[in-house]
């Protein structure tokens, strides 16, 4: 999973929410961590993260920038805000919108249990049904032997063969206990 973490200070707040991030195997991205030295046209974009998270007392324009972007592309956003801070009025008219309101999530969190909200965010992410759309191009490289295998089996099991190899690898999955551990602690607040 690659998400997008903005916060406008780079503060303990922000650090413990990034640790919460990456301690969950999260690909990160942010304002906050350095810029890598990308040829130009590679720059990281936020069309290619799966969401926003966005750590703010008061919401700038960069802010409020990033999470209508992040809407109008259908991915999810996670605001957090301190406990008894009220939401900005902005925030609240996205969220009463019929067509933001599944993807926005505005959450309180007290500063020393800022990892509880983050955490309950992923799981909602990880279970989100788009999860298991078959939506990302793998290239494989066979041999003229496996092919001409795969071709076999995809006619003996009258299926294509990229559904017999996903198929395949599912089943592996779903046997692989340690995968399986993997999965059962993957958002455990450490």
């Amino acid at each position: 999973m690659k998400l997008y973490f903005y916060s406008p200070q780079n503060n303990a707040d922000s650090q413990l929410a990034m640790s919460a991030l990456k301690q969950a195997g999260v690909s990160l991205s942010s304002n906050l961590l350095p810029a890598r030295n990308l040829p130009k046209g590679k720059e990281e974009s936020l069309t290619k993260v799966d969401g926003l998270l966005v750590l703010a007392k008061n919401f700038d324009p960069q802010a409020a920038y990033l999470i209508a972007l992040t809407l109008s592309q259908n991915r999810p956003v996670l605001c957090l805000l301190p406990k008894g801070q009220a939401p900005d009025k902005t925030l609240q008219s996205l969220q009463a919108q019929p067509n933001f309101a599944k993807k926005l999530r505005i959450d309180f969190y007290e500063p020393a249990q800022i990892k509880a909200p983050v955490i309950v965010w992923l799981q909602s992410l990880d279970q989100d049904s788009l999860r298991n759309l078959f939506n990302i191009k793998y290239t494989l490289r066979l041999s003229a032997k496996i092919s001409d295998y795969l071709n076999w089996k995809a006619k003996q099991t009258s299926m294509t063969g990229a559904d017999w190899l996903r198929q395949q690898i599912q089943d592996a999955m779903d046997k692989d206990s340690d995968y399986q551990q993997v999965l059962k602690n993957k958002f455990k607040v450490k």
